[in-house]
Order: C-alpha cells, then structure tokens, then sequence
C-alpha cells in the first residue's frame, strides 16, 4: 500500500519503508488508487494530528500524533480504519481482505498538488472542529470526510459512495 506523504510529516513515518523508484511506485499508485492514501501532519491548538486520506474514496483516517509515542503509527491507522468501516455499512471481512491485499505501507511523495491541497483543507476542518471540543480521533475523521472541498471544485468522492467506492471486487492491484 502507497503512503503518499508530505515533507513536513517525514519524521512521523521514518520507520516505515522508501519506495524504491519514486516514478514506478507514482506509476502504480495513480494506477492502484485503491491501494494509495496520502498523509500529512497538522498542528491544531498545539495538539499534533496526522491526516491520512485514501484517493479512491472520501474515507479519512485522523490520529493523534501523541499517540504514536506508544503505538506504532500504522496499527492506529488500522485500528481506526477498522472502527470507522462499518459506518459506511461495510464488513469486517472486507477490511481483512483489503489489508491483506493492500499489503504494507510504503513510503512515497504525494502524487500531485490538488490532493496536497485537500489534505491541508481537511486539515482546517480537524483544527475547527478541534476548537469546538470535538477531541475523538475517530470523531474528528468522520465529520472531516463529510466536508466538500472549499471553493469550486467538485468532490471527487463523497461519504454516500463509500460502500460502493470499496467493494471486494475492486480489491486487486492492476498492472
């Protein structure tokens, strides 16, 4: 699976492996958009969040980056993940299938400007809905995924097509 992350949240994922040729895994990841998120790290009212959003869906993934001080990053992530999949009406078997397909994380830089540029509007929404005292990560994650984009673009993926966003069926890495 393709992380697709911003230079200034580098260090939060130092442990995990670099892909190794930046244009074939790009290549793959525009290919494989299932298979690719893009992650950044916000600061909201000296609180540390990483914001980690899948590009073939609305989904968003919010955690705390003070907890990575005791659980490793990625099993946040799933753990999150495995919390927020069946609010979209999807089973638990799914998200098994889709982690052992998705394999694990690989380190990349962001594919293109306009989903860096999502990423930091999301990021306005964590720090507004941080100062209106909503603290659950997962909270936060669900009502960030819900957001339109700001200005005139449209969505590329809403909340309503998640279910149909992440079938089973689209679980396999094309070539």
């Amino acid at each position: 699976m393709y992380l697709n992350v911003t230079q200034k949240s580098r260090d939060l994922f130092r442990d995990y492996p670099v892909v190794r040729s930046i244009d074939v895994a790009q290549r793959a990841a525009r290919a494989n958009p299932i298979f690719s998120w893009h992650a950044t790290a916000i600061t909201a009212r000296r609180q540390r969040f990483v914001l980690i959003s899948h590009d073939a869906s609305a989904l968003c993934v919010v955690l705390n980056a003070a907890d990575c001080a005791t659980q490793r990053l990625a099993d946040l992530f799933w753990a999150q993940l495995a919390a927020q999949w069946p609010q979209y009406g999807l089973a638990a078997a799914d998200l098994t299938t889709y982690r052992q397909v998705a394999g694990d994380w690989q380190i990349n830089q962001p594919l293109d400007h306009q989903r860096v540029r999502r990423l930091n509007e999301q990021g306005m929404y964590v720090d507004f809905l941080w100062q209106q005292a909503i603290t659950s990560p997962l909270e936060l994650a669900l009502l960030v995924a819900q957001t339109p984009p700001l200005g005139r673009q449209q969505p590329r993926h809403q909340v309503a097509t998640i279910a149909r966003d992440l079938t089973p069926a689209q679980f396999r890495w094309q070539p």
